[in-house]
């Protein structure tokens, strides 16, 4: 009956045989490119019915949806009854003529290919209701979405996560011939942007003129690192397109100020925090103002711990030691026991350089 079958189709489709139940199950795991299974439902090793049920419980999509005619007997009603229960495509007699099965065969196998563009299609739209074309990057309700992912990770390995605002404006260094051209040089900067972050970092255009990235956190100075390197990116004389220039107030928001707050929560403070240096046209990165505070307060209150040495140290490093010196105090307080222990140490060189203990021991002097 194989043979016979076999002999009639591959003048019009390629054929792979299996001389049993387990082999066809086993072909049908391997072999991607098979379209149709043709079955009958006596079989030695693994029968039509198992081998039907195993292909319909599969966790495979495309072994689950594989198209199965079963070649029948009259007197297998009971069989076929279960077989359609299983989702059957087709049943087709064994004593069928041969016309009659090729036709059969073709007609699912074009439902097939209709369903594969129609998964690629539902696929493409599903991408494009994901990432913005225009600017590369992913749109704010997918952004939330994927943001929460992040911040549930950083909480279960106790790790930091930070999210950017930044809020762009567009000036003409030549007279205002491109003012027409505002959106399409804005997403002249959102592709930029999506161009310079890394491939584990989020983005996403949140306004017209406003875009937002979730980053992975090692500490504040990190971040202030990172937010400045978008903003020297962003202002590149390239980024909005010739004789345009672009003009970035950014804000900072981290999980670690408030472990409770959510994607949403943590963007909206971001953007909060962006609008604030904007209103103030500071050039600040805005991170950890206190409420209430005025726009382009000093980023962060001098007794909540958001300063510490390493950001203070990048800060000066960066020309910006006017932004330390409201947190000098909180400083010094983490200071004073390394000072100390210097002024101990120079102490004792001291006397050993006395003679009065022994030893050669060097350490740079420190300021009474």
């Amino acid at each position: 009956m194989r043979a016979v079958v076999a002999s009639h189709l591959r003048d019009r489709f390629e054929v792979r045989e299996a001389e049993d139940g387990e082999g066809a199950w086993q072909a049908v795991l391997l072999d991607g490119s098979i379209r149709v299974l043709l079955t009958e439902l006596g079989m030695t090793k693994v029968n039509g019915l198992d081998l039907l049920g195993r292909v319909r419980s599969s966790k495979v999509k495309r072994i689950r949806e594989l198209p199965v005619v079963v070649l029948a007997s009259e007197d297998e009603n009971l069989d076929r009854q279960r077989a359609s229960g299983l989702g059957v495509a087709d049943f087709v007699p064994k004593t069928g003529a041969r016309g009659e099965l090729l036709a059969r065969l073709e007609m699912l196998l074009k439902l097939s290919v209709t369903r594969e563009v129609l998964a690629e299609t539902q696929a493409s739209l599903e991408s494009a209701r994901t990432v913005d074309p225009d600017t590369e990057l992913l749109n704010l309700q997918f952004f939330d979405k994927q943001v929460d992912k992040l911040v549930s990770y950083a909480r279960r390995s106790l790790t930091d996560l930070a999210l950017i605002c930044v809020k762009v404006e567009l000036s003409g260094a030549q007279g205002g011939s491109w003012e027409g051209e505002i959106e399409q040089r804005i997403k002249l900067v959102g592709r930029t942007l999506a161009a310079s972050i890394r491939l584990e970092d989020l983005g996403a255009r949140s306004e017209r003129s406003e875009f937002c990235v979730a980053t992975q956190s090692s500490g504040l100075s990190g971040v202030l690192r990172f937010a400045a390197r978008l903003r020297k990116v962003l202002e590149n004389v390239d980024a909005a397109g010739p004789g345009v220039e672009v003009w970035t107030c950014i804000g900072v928001a981290t999980l670690s100020e408030e472990l409770r707050r959510g994607a949403e929560e943590l963007r909206m403070l971001a953007q909060k925090r962006a609008l604030q240096a904007q209103t103030a046209r500071s050039r600040r990165i805005i991170l950890g103002t206190a409420e209430g505070a005025s726009p382009g307060a000093a980023e962060g209150r001098s007794d909540d711990g958001s300063m510490d040495v390493n950001l203070a140290l990048a800060l000066i490093r960066a020309g910006r030691g006017g932004e330390v010196v409201a947190h000098l105090p909180r400083l010094l307080e983490q200071l004073n026991p390394l000072l100390k222990l210097l002024r101990q140490q120079q102490e004792l060189q001291t006397a050993r350089s006395e003679g009065e203990v022994p030893g050669d021991t060097k350490l740079p002097r420190v300021p009474g």
